[in-house]
């Protein structure tokens, strides 16, 4: 019986039991991937996959993956704001929600109504990508 292991990587006794996935392609990408292992020696794509992301982990080879550090970092920012406007929302619902009697000064409303409506904007802007054409590119 023939080796499975791919003959670019010698088989070092480890043999890897954990699995990660399902991973899933189109039918276009994984006939890319077939391709790119089939080109690199390689029996089956799922060890050139892992040895590709183990490559990447320790730093052999870099890529612009769509959730790059700075990427990352702004998606962190917009969520932790877009959760503190949440938390105003609740506040100023609250405060409506008290207001909402009769005894209410017509100006306070008036006030309360204008701010809801800049909370709504800014929650709209955060929602929208930073860069367009960045977000068209990936």
């Amino acid at each position: 019986m023939k080796n499975a292991q791919p003959t670019i990587r010698r088989f070092s006794g480890n043999k890897r039991t954990v699995r990660i996935g399902p991973l899933r392609f189109t039918d276009v990408e994984h006939a890319g991937l077939q391709e790119a292992a089939a080109e690199h020696g390689y029996k089956g794509e799922s060890g050139f996959a892992a040895d590709v992301v183990l490559a990447f982990i320790a730093g052999r080879f870099t890529a612009n993956l769509p959730l790059s550090e700075d990427r990352r970092r702004t998606h962190m920012f917009r969520a932790q704001v877009l959760r503190q406007l949440n938390r105003i929302g609740v506040n100023i619902n609250q405060i409506a929600r008290a207001l909402n009697s009769d005894l209410t000064p017509p100006d306070i409303r008036e006030r309360l109504h204008e701010l809801h409506h800049l909370l709504e904007l800014i929650a709209q802007a955060l929602r929208q990508p930073a860069d367009q054409r960045e977000d068209l590119a990936a």
